[in-house]
């Protein structure tokens, strides 16, 4: 918000009233941040894109949103993790590539196609082969009394 510069007046300045006196690309910006300013931060997404960064407005309180197109550029993009589509790969999965994790795009391919699951302990894949679905970690921790899975 810009107040009057007169010294005397406490009132803010709307961008119509000073269209004479200001340039169409300062006058275009602040509009812009006026209108991304009433939106809620927790509400806000940008086309990851460098040749678009559109703002977006996620309005449905609660709902996780993944697949994007932008309305703008018309690419897609996914919104939880703020990146181009990653089509092949989960977010979680994703965010572990991001973040150094040890898994590389291939592997992850070559798991989702052979139906590899990962054991929820030690992220490692593994095959169903026969039985059932049930994984016993290969990691085995022994203490006192019982035996523990890490």
């Amino acid at each position: 918000m810009i107040t009057c510069p007169e010294s005397t007046c406490k009132e803010t300045l709307e961008p119509y009233l000073c269209r004479d006196m200001i340039s169409g690309q300062v006058l275009d910006r602040w509009e812009n941040a006026l209108c991304e300013s009433s939106v809620l931060a927790s509400h806000k997404i940008y086309c990851p894109f460098k040749d678009c960064s559109v703002m977006l407005v996620n309005d449905d309180d609660g709902v996780i949103l993944r697949s994007t197109e932008c309305p703008h550029c018309n690419r897609l993009f996914c919104a939880q993790c703020e990146v181009p589509w990653h089509s092949d790969l989960t977010c979680d999965d994703f965010q572990e590539i991001k973040n150094g994790g040890k898994d590389d795009i291939l592997l992850i391919s070559l798991a989702k196609d052979q139906k590899w699951t990962r054991c929820p302990s030690c992220r490692f894949y593994v095959e169903k082969v026969q039985g059932c679905a049930h994984i016993t970690c290969r990691y085995v921790t022994i203490t006192i009394g019982k035996i523990d899975l890490l």
